[in-house]
């Protein structure tokens, strides 16, 4: 990791988790209270205030969330020539699942019924899922209960984020430009996903799945704080994660979009 790279990961974490920010704000503003320090104190309590409120009355955090599953047309059908199909793993809740000794889900499970569905429809072509080695045992054991020979899916087991999965792929795979690989994860996720996997060699045809918003968000919806921290944490991430990668040179597309 470069020192730009550990600098970013602080200043993003703190972006990505606003919500403790805004908190550490006002036990900083209570202190110097506490401490007579009047003009500092009211400053951060009032700063951390407005925060909060801006963020669960306004709702930009599923806007932008809401941005990033609109960036891709869903696709009806897979086309005829594709080559393979790629799956990006994260559909399950790796902490409980260790704690529990027992498959536990996290909120993007639907990508990976979808996965199945794809898998019965299209047994002939080329089945890749990427993710982590825990990641990879539970959805062997979900195949086995479902009855699913998996032995014809290839699994790359050593990927620890998005951009492990487009290289680690692209070494298994060798993708060659004529050839078509469908990209199926989450819609949100797609286009940070999209453009590592561009970057990597592939011709990518996204299959975007797992919606979380409704595809329009009036103007005058009231959100709460807890449904726009939930968006503002995955949104932010992305939006993060791709304005670094293209920094980086890990993507040719800032904002990747269809071709």
């Amino acid at each position: 990791m470069t020192y730009f790279e550990s600098i970013y990961r602080f200043f993003g974490w703190w972006i990505i988790n606003i919500d403790l920010l805004f908190i550490v704000l006002m036990f900083l503003g209570g202190i110097l209270l506490l401490l007579k320090r009047q003009k500092g104190g009211k400053r951060l309590l009032i700063i951390s205030c407005f925060g909060l409120c801006f963020l669960g009355v306004i709702p930009i955090s599923l806007w932008l969330f809401e941005n990033l599953e609109n960036r891709f047309p869903k696709l009806e059908h897979i086309p005829s020539d594709a080559k393979g199909i790629i799956f990006l793993g994260g559909n399950f809740d790796q902490m409980t699942t260790l704690g529990r000794n027992e498959i536990a889900y996290n909120l993007t499970a639907g990508k990976f019924i979808r996965f199945i569905e794809l898998e019965k429809k299209h047994p002939h072509l080329q089945l890749v899922m990427t993710g982590t080695k825990l990641e990879t045992e539970a959805a062997q054991k979900e195949f086995t209960a479902l009855g699913i020979d998996f032995h014809h899916i290839h699994f790359d087991d050593d990927s620890k984020n998005t951009k492990d999965n487009a290289a680690r792929t692209a070494d298994l795979l060798k993708p060659k430009p004529d050839e078509k690989w469908v990209l199926v994860t989450s819609a949100y996720h797609m286009p940070r996903s999209v453009g590592l996997f561009r970057k990597a060699g592939f011709n990518v045809i996204p299959y975007p799945v797992d919606y979380h918003t409704p595809g329009k968000y009036e103007m005058w919806f009231f959100l709460g704080l807890k449904l726009s921290l939930d968006g503002w944490h995955a949104s932010s991430r992305e939006w993060l994660g791709m304005f670094m990668n293209y920094l980086m040179g890990r993507s040719n597309e800032l904002y990747p979009s269809p071709e």
